[in-house]
């Protein structure tokens, strides 16, 4: 099927005809609550409403954790949804149909691709069944029965040079089989031999399902144990899940993704009947690959090997899934080596009691690095305190990462403010975290009052987008300042189509969902303002010295004389706001 060919417009027209109310309350009752609706919020565990949707913004926003967004946001929250899914499942159940792009030169050159590695699979496949041969061999030994060799499409590589060029060249050209990694020119420069040689071959796909390459188990004892397809324009193995396609719709209906090294261990567990596991593929978890997990899921179990190297892999990858605002826990494996040894020895049932049992990252770290903590000197509690640094400064809720900062102080005896420092890397933090906020503060408050056109216009002429500090308001003002100068009605679909980012939208809903500004905050609009123009004004007459300095050395005498002058007029400005 052709890729939808999306562009604000139509964006902007499929949210235009939704009704956000309708969708939210096909997972959440919200009751009519003056001009909008307000229920519980579906996203944290509340007893009293704060969860505000409107149906004439088509935003949500909930005061107590601070979700927010448009129907879009709210489906890629509650349902895993990509963002093109989301505006697809949308114009569906509004009766809009969405352009699709033509295929094109490149596309076509994928999709051969794509057909290169499925011709390869089924020639993998064949292979296995010429028996006797040494992946059979192999798969006996390991008691892989028929069913799960023919579910997870199982071959076997010969120990040949020539067998996929053979088989394949005929139909596909030699480049387009290199170019997909399944050979490699010889180093003569005359021809081409394979480069999967007596291997257990698995095939990877991607999470829609396609074949983008292989993992090659040796037979034979040589290195690597496992050969994966190289780098290609289809084959990023930082961006890829092994048994995601199979996992994806339970990850999102459980809200849970269970997350093991190798192909066997994924196996193992999707085949037993446990949904929502993917594989690494015994490389360390990248970025990119925890990205893909967050996009279906909100909690991660780690169930990595039970050895030295595979807790050490554990707690390198809990940072990078934290990072990406993912909730971690770790299965403890009984002792077994291996999720798929844990099943084999123990059953089914064991392997469900240990992950129902999974504990938080925190608790596993502190049993692997505080668990003799009472016997510690402070320059041991010192060092642990460093390894837990990643962790914690990778927590991005800040009531999670104090409740896991009180957990290593109580730990380790010492002071909750001793580990506050040492994330933050200063001893002021706490100071210099209170000393932002109010400005924070006071900017959205600003924002608030001009959305609700509750600005004189002497106050409303003097701002400037230079004033905002946080990147977020400043964006907003730059989009909705024209409105607010020519008091032109603020249409907030337009604006949630210029928003590029999920936390823009949130502030949007945030400031627009709000309650009125009182009349009593009005009256404190001059004390928020002057501070932040003051702020602007000594910013900017920094960056003027810096680039009077960097005139002067240029020789540029008239670009100089014209900053000296610009600094006379700020510096006039900033006595008169004193």
């Amino acid at each position: 099927m052709a890729l939808l060919d999306l562009n604000d417009s139509i964006i902007a027209q499929v949210r235009q005809a939704a009704d956000i109310v309708e969708f939210v309350s096909l997972v959440t009752p919200v009751k009519p609550a003056g001009k909008s609706h307000k229920g519980l919020c579906p996203f944290h565990r509340e007893k009293t409403p704060s969860f505000t949707v409107d149906r004439d913004k088509g935003l949500f926003y909930c005061f107590g954790c601070g979700v927010g967004g448009d129907v879009f946001k709210f489906l890629a929250l509650t349902e895993r949804f990509t963002f093109p899914e989301a505006v697809e499942h949308v114009a569906a159940r509004v009766g809009i149909e969405l352009p699709r792009k033509k295929k094109g030169e490149k596309q076509n050159d994928r999709d051969q691709m794509l057909d290169a590695l499925d011709d390869a699979s089924l020639a993998f496949h064949q292979a296995l069944k010429w028996t006797p041969n040494t992946a059979d061999d192999y798969l006996t030994q390991r008691k892989v029965r028929r069913e799960i060799i023919e579910k997870y499409g199982f071959g076997y590589a010969p120990d040949s040079w020539d067998y996929i060029v053979t088989r394949l060249s005929g139909k596909h050209p030699p480049p387009k089989l290199e170019s997909v990694g399944l050979i490699m020119p010889r180093k003569g420069g005359s021809g081409y031999y394979d480069r999967f040689r007596n291997r257990l071959m698995i095939p990877i796909h991607s999470e829609t399902g396609s074949i983008v390459g292989f993992g090659g188990r040796s037979l034979d004892g040589s290195d690597p144990k496992y050969l994966n397809s190289p780098e290609s324009e289809i084959f990023n193995k930082s961006r890829l899940l092994y048994n995601l396609h199979r996992s994806k719709d339970q990850m999102r209906k459980l809200d849970r993704a269970i997350l093991v090294e190798g192909y066997f261990d994924a196996i193992a567990i999707d085949h037993a009947g446990v949904p929502g596991v993917v594989a690494s593929m015994g490389t360390s978890l990248t970025a990119g690959q925890a990205s893909l997990l967050r996009r279906y899921t909100r909690r991660v179990v780690i169930a990595y090997d039970g050895d030295d190297a595979g807790r050490n892999a554990t707690l390198r990858a809990a940072p990078i899934l934290l990072s990406s605002g993912l909730a971690v826990e770790v299965l403890d494996l009984a002792g077994e080596k291996d999720p798929d040894t844990l099943i084999q020895n123990r059953g089914l049932e064991r392997f469900l009691e240990l992950l129902g049992n999974a504990t938080d990252i925190f608790h596993f770290a502190l049993k692997e690095w505080a668990a003799d903590a009472s016997e510690m000197n402070s320059r041991r509690k010192s060092e642990v305190l460093d390894d837990f640094v990643p962790l914690l400064s990778a927590v991005s809720d800040p009531v999670m990462r104090n409740d896991a900062a009180q957990r290593i102080a109580d730990a380790l005896r010492l002071e909750f403010e001793t580990i506050w420092s040492r994330i933050r890397g200063r001893s002021t933090a706490a100071r210099e975290r209170q000393a932002v906020a109010p400005n924070s503060t006071g900017e959205k408050t600003l924002l608030t009052a001009a959305i609700q056109g509750k600005l004189q216009n002497g106050q409303l002429e003097r701002i400037r987008e230079e004033y905002f500090e946080d990147s977020l308001n400043k964006t907003l003002f730059s989009i909705i300042k024209s409105d607010l100068v020519t008091g032109q009605p603020i249409d907030f679909g337009d604006v949630a189509t210029h928003l590029k980012g999920e936390n823009e939208l949130t502030r949007l809903s945030e400031l627009t969902l709000g309650d009125e500004i009182d009349d009593r905050t009005l009256q404190r609009i001059d004390e928020i303002l002057r501070p932040m123009e003051k702020a602007y004004l000594e910013r900017r007459n920094l960056q003027i010295q810096q680039e009077i300095q960097e005139a002067v050395n240029e020789g540029d005498q008239k670009r100089a004389q014209e900053l000296d002058l610009e600094k006379m007029h700020l510096l006039k400005q900033l006595f008169t706001l004193k």
